[in-house]
């Protein structure tokens, strides 16, 4: 019996392929104007001194379909590249993220780059203006492992969580 459970569980192990979780929540950071890059667990907060990220608290919280509930943003500041202005994290293939966000705006919808670690963007995600109660929110599955990251593709997008799975 023993066995037979040992053989059962292995085959699981051997067949179900590996799929890494991970979570980058503003809520979860402190108030910060950054102007270098900072690593939060799996997540880089891609900055410099002329292009730098503000990670500010938000008197009106913002809500998601989902219900996630917002009371931190980090404020883009602008256009990005994969080197500024930007997030980074690793992905497997068949992963997928879910990204919780808006425009700096209330009155212009932005879009969110989803690019590999040399700037191919793979996808766009739109980024809904502000109307300072909803979060937007955008997914993309990949199709395979590697270094990603999101800026925005012009002018200021606030970005309130990330999370891949």
């Amino acid at each position: 019996m023993k066995k037979t459970i040992a053989c059962a569980l292995l085959s699981l192990c051997v067949i179900l392929p590996v799929f890494s979780a991970a979570s980058f929540n503003a809520n979860d950071l402190d108030p910060a104007a950054l102007t270098a890059s900072k690593t939060f667990d799996a997540f880089t907060i891609k900055a410099n001194e002329k292009k730098g990220v503000t990670i500010e608290a938000i008197d009106l919280a913002r809500e998601a379909k989902d219900g996630e509930v917002f009371n931190v943003r980090i404020k883009l500041n602008g256009s990005g590249k994969p080197d500024y202005r930007a997030i980074a994290f690793t992905a497997k293939k068949g992963e997928k993220a879910t990204i919780y966000l808006n425009s700096s705006s209330k009155t212009d919808a932005r879009e969110l780059a989803l690019a590999k670690a040399d700037g191919t963007v793979v996808a766009t995600i739109a980024a809904p203006l502000d109307n300072e109660k909803d979060a937007g929110m955008g997914t993309y599955t990949f199709s395979e492992d590697g270094t990603y990251c999101v800026y925005s593709k012009g002018s200021g997008i606030n970005i309130y969580a990330i999370t891949i799975k």
